[in-house]
């Protein structure tokens, strides 16, 4: 199965990233990404700006595709209201 190479753009330099993980793990529905999930196939980065891209991707990446569930509050908390 070929693995997808995305890119990302961190001040005008395109980055390119890949998913860490079995292609397995990548089929099921119930998968969710780790920060630790995230390759950077880019070289010439140091430590510090490599942990910093791989934070702004999955957080992008998780408030896209994850988004938190709003919590009904007032007369629609009650069980029955949706």
């Amino acid at each position: 199965m070929h693995r997808p190479i995305f890119g990302y753009d961190y001040n005008g330099t395109n980055i390119e990233w890949t998913w860490n993980v079995s292609a397995k793990k990548l089929t099921w529905k119930t998968w969710r990404p780790r920060l630790n999930d995230v390759k950077i196939i880019s070289s010439g980065l140091d430590d510090a700006t490599c942990v910093i891209i791989k934070e702004e991707i999955h957080k992008s990446v998780m408030d896209s595709e994850y988004p938190k569930k709003e919590k009904l509050t007032g007369m629609y908390k009650q069980r029955g209201y949706k």
